[in-house]
């Protein structure tokens, strides 16, 4: 197999997180690739609980579609697997069902079975149903024929806190999962993956590779509010920021928070916040401020599904339109948008460089699925982890010995800010603060001070364009090119690193794609940009996370005149459920697009249509 899809699903108080991301442990330590995704509700007990593990020994960009082995820890889940499961290499493992329509049901499931009670061999074990999670995670690991020794020793790390009766109880759950699994191996001969490299990698979330990027790049100062789904950000910082001679303060609101980063960084200090969209609505004064002011800071958004509260443990791409345009006026800023978790830890580390070169607020736009999925990445190198160094104000003196008078605003040939001095500095004083002012901070309601002022605001972002477009070809080959293909792929976010799939997926069946996966998208990379809307293609493809096609409009907008050119039609491909894209359903949804115009599609569709039986992806 090229790679092996798990799903558990079950009631949330059986421990099914614990027990995704032990196994996720268990296949990182032994060399695989690993890639999970978590689904929960916005409550503390109560409800279903999902979680896809997906292993490989190549890396991994998806979290994989419909599941190789399904464990079931309840009748719902039972209920639930047996409208998705359709493979008859599948393995569904399942608890005696209560009610017989359910057994039925799982009788006509063409999947192979295995009808087992984990809950109460984990009650005859251990005299309690406590560590059922343990004896599932034995079990999956007797059935798959690895050995259980990486698995009790990741146990017992986990819950080397809690008392040695706890942390028996479970080795024994393991042992007497893994024994009843063992007598099942012959059902899971086709799962068998190709030897892994065994090497060394990080198997890190989202949300902590970001505050480990925030570290290295220099961040010594975060103040933020628990919000679902960034606050791990804030509990990893608070625990090694101090190591560093950093500090974390819990505020008592977002608008606080930011404030106290503004304060911080005008203070010379790396200053870096987390909240989700609730929190970035509130921001958006301060936002405001630091622009004016040019005072670098950080903001990490975890998007999750919106309006309102929405639905906090649920994914979403909806908060573009928010993070590039927030802000009454016309507010200079950055937005970088990471699509797999190592791109988390470069990109955090670029946006606090960017910060500080430019003097500019930097939005991080990460998302639910990205900030709570365990990824594998490749440990960082040293060599790539280069955090600016930002020169500061120093009094200089002119021809005549004289102290130059220090200009805070002074305009400059390359759009670049000029330096800013720290609180304190002999010579440095200057006004700082949210009213349009002149060069040297005082406050001005001159309409040529206030042109001159724009104009350095948005030369600024042509700067940060001309100085970042190249690096983004270079460094990320964030733009592939087809053969002449008449489709061209446009996606953002942790639905572009699923796009990746099925561009190696339409290739691998000869069918070449242009795409383009940019990482920042604000200011736009406009070159790279008019090089893809150039490149031959006459439908454009526009995937993204949100109802209201954010990014195809901000294209088309931009863009209508090449677009009207080169006749380029763009289709937007969107969905706004709250779960992420998957391989198999960008593929379909682009199939059932294209069918709509047959006349002018029917070359296209002979190969896509190869490519869908080959691939066995059913659908419309």
């Amino acid at each position: 197999m090229n790679s092996l899809t798990i799903r558990i699903e079950g009631d949330s108080g059986d421990g099914i997180l614990t027990l995704g991301k032990t196994l996720a442990r268990v296949f990182a330590r032994t060399g695989y690739h690993a890639f999970t995704y978590s689904s929960f509700l916005p409550v503390v007990r109560g409800g279903q609980v999902a979680f896809q593990l997906r292993v490989s020994d190549k890396p991994l960009l998806s979290q994989g579609d419909l599941p190789d082995i399904a464990i079931s820890l309840n009748d719902k889940a039972t209920e639930n697997f047996s409208k998705v499961l359709t493979q008859s290499d599948a393995l569904l493992i399942y608890p005696p069902p209560v009610s017989p329509d359910l057994q039925t049901l799982v009788d006509k499931i063409p999947t192979k079975k295995i009808c087992v009670d984990l809950k109460k061999i984990s009650s005859d074990t251990t005299g309690s149903t406590r560590s059922l999670n343990f004896v599932a995670a034995g079990f999956v690991i007797g059935t798959l024929n690895k050995d259980s020794d990486e698995l009790t020793a990741i146990m017992k790390e986990n819950f080397k806190t809690k008392s040695p009766s706890v942390v028996e109880a479970n080795a024994k759950a393991i042992d007497a999962g893994f024994s009843i699994g063992r007598q099942h191996i012959q059902l899971c001969s086709q799962f068998e993956l190709p030897p892994s490299d065994k090497a060394r990698r990080l198997l890190l979330t989202g949300n902590e590779t970001i505050a480990l990027g925030a570290l290295c790049a220099g961040v010594r100062f975060f103040a933020g509010y628990p919000i679902t789904p960034a606050s791990e950000i804030m509990e990893w910082l608070a625990k090694h920021l101090p190591m560093f001679g950093g500090k974390m303060i819990q505020a008592e609101d977002e608008i606080a928070s930011l404030g106290m980063c503004i304060g911080a960084s005008f203070g010379g200090v790396k200053a870096m916040t987390a909240t989700s969209g609730p929190g970035l609505s509130l921001m958006t004064e301060l936002i405001g401020l630091a622009g004016t002011a040019e005072i670098p800071l950080v903001i990490v958004d975890v998007q999750r599904a919106g309006p309102s509260t929405g639905m906090p443990t649920k994914d979403s791409q909806a908060d573009l339109n928010l993070a590039i345009h927030g802000t009454h006026g016309e507010v200079p800023r950055v937005v970088i948008a990471p699509q797999t978790v190592n791109h988390c830890f470069y990109d955090t580390l670029r946006a606090v460089n960017i910060a500080h070169e430019f003097h500019i607020p930097v939005i991080i736009l990460s998302s639910q699925s990205l900030s709570h999925r365990m990824q594998t990445i490749d440990i960082p190198e040293p060599e790539r982890i280069l955090p600016y160094a930002e020169e500061f104000y120093k009094p200089t003196l002119d021809e005549n010995g004289e102290i130059q008078k220090f200009v805070r605003f002074a305009t400059t040939t390359d759009g670049r800010p000029s330096p800013r001095s720290i609180p304190g500095t002999p010579h440095g004083m200057y006004r700082c603060g949210g009213l349009e002012h002149n060069q040297t901070g005082n406050p001005t309601s001159s309409p040529q001070t206030r042109t001159i002022m724009v104009e350095r605001r948005r030369e600024r972002m042509h700067a940060i364009e001309r100085a970042f477009t190249q690096s983004i070809a270079v460094d990320h080959k964030e733009l592939e090119k087809g053969k002449g293909q008449p489709i061209g792929i446009l996606s953002w976010g942790t639905t572009a690193s699923t796009l990746r799939e099925v561009l190696k997926t339409t290739s691998d069946n000869g069918w070449e794609i242009t795409a383009f996966r940019p990482r920042i998208l604000w200011p736009l990379p406009d070159a790279l940009f008019r090089k893809f809307l150039s490149a031959g293609f006459t439908t454009l493809f526009v995937i993204e996370q949100n109802a209201t096609r954010q990014m195809a409009e901000l294209v088309k907008g931009r863009y209508a005149g090449l677009l009207a050119q080169h006749e380029i039609k763009v289709v937007s491909l969107c969905k706004d459920d709250g779960t992420p894209f998957t391989h198999d359903e960008i593929l379909r949804m682009m199939f059932d697009s294209l069918s709509k115009d047959m006349e002018q599609t029917q070359t296209i569709l002979s190969t896509m249509h190869s490519i869908k039986q080959q691939l066995n992806l059913g659908g419309k």
